[in-house]
């Protein structure tokens, strides 16, 4: 695309003053929500194992699903895979987002129901930023890729360099800290496992 024909995008909005859904309070959701929050949006969180006072401590509030997709000009989705996950973003409940609002999904395809996402997109009524698909790579001729409202990026999140030696450097450290007999830093206990599957 040449830059005349970049030049004519739909109006772009700023984050600041703009409010904002995510789904999942999780460890990346919550540092979602530090980032955007430090870029002055309003937040709103689905998460049923956000408590009344993590809420208060990260300065969003704690609203219902249908509440945050109705509410809400861009939708970050960042919950975990589980069974009550799995499609939990349908036909019906992108149907609750308002014309011209953003799902952003660099969690997992397996909480968006991909073909009701496409039908929506198709539409021009939504737009999306996606990091995860059904199918990865994305083929190379999946209709998303032909959309102007969709943003693809390959899920390549920890592609750097230095962050394979972080995630390297991470592992290392932890069983040397069980060989030691000293506790995990990124322990999963079994209540835990259930929300990070």
């Amino acid at each position: 695309m040449d830059w005349a024909a970049a030049s004519e995008a739909p109006p772009r909005h700023e984050i600041h003053g703009s409010d904002i859904g995510v789904i999942g309070a999780s460890r990346t959701g919550r540092a979602y929500i530090r980032m955007v929050r430090a870029m002055g949006a309003r937040v709103r969180v689905t998460d049923p194992y956000l408590s009344d006072a993590d809420a208060r401590e990260l300065g969003v509030e704690s609203v219902p699903l249908e509440t945050l997709l109705t509410g809400s000009p861009i939708v970050a989705v960042h919950a975990p895979v589980t069974e009550e996950t799995h499609r939990m973003l349908g036909a019906e409940q992108l149907a609750l987002m308002p014309d011209g609002a953003g799902l952003v999904n660099t969690a997992r395809a397996w909480l968006v129901d991909q073909d009701a996402l496409l039908a929506e997109l198709t539409t021009g009524r939504l737009d999306a930023a996606l990091d995860v698909f059904d199918a990865e790579p994305l083929p190379i001729g999946h209709p998303f890729r032909s959309l102007p409202n969709v943003l693809l990026t390959p899920h390549q999140a920890a592609g750097s360099v230095e962050c394979r030696q972080r995630l390297g450097a991470s592992a290392v450290n932890e069983v040397l800290r069980l060989l030691a007999a000293r506790p995990p830093v990124h322990a999963v206990t079994a209540d835990a496992l259930v929300r990070l599957r």
